[in-house]
């Protein structure tokens, strides 16, 4: 490129030297300036391109449903806030048939998965949705605890409506109509939870979770008894082991320097599965970070009309169950080194 302009030679009067203004310097700042103009301008293009993406993405992408029974509200917040013990953000996978809260960035979560899916028909009075491209679907990051508390405040609602929404950012956007004390009529009030939607190439890594060669399956006793006998051991060690036979009965222990504890439950049951087993061995055991299984047994709230079931991948893994007839949660914990 050649300089900006040509300035003209000057001739001193005494000495006749020639001189030339130096005009290096000065285009030198002129390209400075150019390539900073240019790379705001590709800045300003690319937020308006990822603006327009998103604008047109959730323009082709609808939810709506509604709530009527005050008793399917409170179940939704339950579920909701189960999930919400577990992570403080996951995605959230609308289907026609299924809500589903996925955790499962095993880096991030050390390790750990989570999927809770509720079928929606046992909570909905009304419900539809339109996913990008016909699929009927649509994923979306969000956090549970968000959730859990604008659900929270419909405990007296005579109405729930949840959409999803653009305002300042995409967001679903919960409407409860709460009646008014003392008078006729309601009010409604309004919370919007911020999320952001999940491109479609994405999707493939919010499917359904696969199930691993498992050692030993078992029932678990009630979550409460559960959740009672670790929380006392916790304050001894952060490991604990779980042994189980398939004659029903399983061990949770505990060692520290100075002591090992040890609790024994026994008649409990094993379910029948289509899935591969290897019976081979009389039992399995795994051990697990305490306080991450003490997790699903604040997950008890959920447990009532429920069985929970145990899988043990012996030495490697621990996969928790706990199964309602419309509502499936299940917990992956990685073994701990020893």
């Amino acid at each position: 490129m050649g300089t900006l302009w040509s300035m003209p030679s000057l001739v001193a009067p005494t000495t006749g030297i020639y001189w030339r203004p130096n005009c290096v310097g000065l285009q030198g700042l002129w390209k400075r300036g150019c390539l900073l103009t240019w790379l705001v301008w590709l800045i300003l293009v690319c937020r308006m391109g990822v603006s327009r993406w998103s604008t047109n993405l959730q323009r082709n992408m609808k939810f709506k449903a509604k709530m009527f029974d005050c008793n399917s509200v409170g179940r939704l917040h339950h579920v909701v806030a189960a999930v919400s013990k577990y992570c403080k953000n996951c995605a959230l996978k609308l289907t026609g048939e299924k809500l589903e809260f996925i955790l499962n960035d095993k880096v991030v979560s050390s390790g750990i998965s989570l999927w809770c899916e509720v079928v929606q028909s046992s909570f909905f009075d009304e419900y539809r949705i339109e996913g990008k491209d016909n699929t009927g679907m649509i994923v979306m990051n969000l956090s549970p605890d968000n959730l859990a508390k604008a659900l929270s405040n419909a405990a007296n609602s005579t109405s729930v409506k949840i959409k999803l929404a653009k305002k300042q950012a995409a967001c679903l956007s919960i409407e409860i109509a709460v009646p008014i004390t003392g008078g006729t009529g309601q009010r409604v009030v309004t919370h919007d939870v911020p999320v952001s939607l999940v491109p479609l190439v994405h999707w493939s890594e919010y499917g359904d979770p696969g199930m691993p060669d498992i050692n030993m399956s078992i029932y678990l006793p009630p979550l409460r008894r559960l959740k009672s006998v670790l929380e006392r051991m916790r304050n001894l060690s952060n490991q604990v082991t779980i042994n189980a036979t398939w004659s029903g009965e399983m061990t949770v222990s505990v060692r520290s320097d100075l002591v090992t504890t040890k609790t024994y439950f026994t008649d409990l049951d094993t379910p029948e599965t289509d899935d591969v087993v290897d019976t081979s061995r009389p039992g399995a055991e795994v051990t697990v970070d305490i306080r991450k299984l003490l997790l699903f047994g604040q997950s008890q709230a959920l447990s009532a009309n429920s069985r929970s079931i145990c899988n043990i991948v012996h030495n490697r893994s621990l996969q928790l169950f706990l199964l309602q007839d419309d509502i499936k949660l299940q917990y992956y914990l990685p073994a701990m080194d020893l």
